[in-house]
């Protein structure tokens, strides 16, 4: 008698099987970290709505006349510089941190001297200052705390196309 040795079907699905075994594995792997990159970049982006919001809601404060809002109480009213740079927001790689870049309008307000007849008219009057626009770059620091972002500190320098 002789023994058939050719394979069968099931020689063969076993043997596929093995060899199929570590590509499932890294298939496993390979979603998990896309999942991860996934759920970053998720994270990022709500990040980045998060601190639009809040640096929308400073915006009106300020425009609506909150003098602690900023510090600097010659500024009077900001206004988005549509001809700037984009608005861009640096999330630090650990999440806590960011830094916001945004172009404006600034407008300031710089009272008169009462040195001669003219400013002290003008005074009297009620235009006791001088309004003047300038294009300026407001760089704010933000931090998270709690799972919710705040403002940190704020700077206006000089417009990014400006210097």
């Amino acid at each position: 008698m002789s023994k058939d040795n050719s394979p069968t079907r099931r020689k063969f699905l076993t043997g596929g099987a093995l060899l199929a075994a570590p590509i499932a594995v890294a298939s496993v792997s390979a979603v998990a970290l896309a999942d991860d990159g996934l759920k970053a970049r998720v994270r990022r982006l709500e990040d980045d709505a998060a601190i639009r919001e809040l640096h929308q809601s400073w915006l009106r404060r300020v425009n609506a006349g909150e003098r602690d809002a900023l510090s600097d109480n010659a500024v009077r009213r900001i206004t988005v510089d549509h001809a700037g740079a984009p608005d861009k927001i640096e999330i630090a790689a650990d999440g806590r941190t960011a830094v916001g870049y945004f172009d404006h309008a600034i407008e300031v307000e710089t009272p008169l001297a009462k040195d001669c007849t003219l400013a002290q008219m003008a005074h009297a009057q009620g235009n006791g200052t001088i309004h003047q626009t300038e294009r300026r770059m407001l760089t704010v620091d933000f931090a998270k705390t709690g799972g919710t972002w705040r403002i940190a500190k704020v700077a206006l320098k000089a417009a990014s196309h400006d210097a």
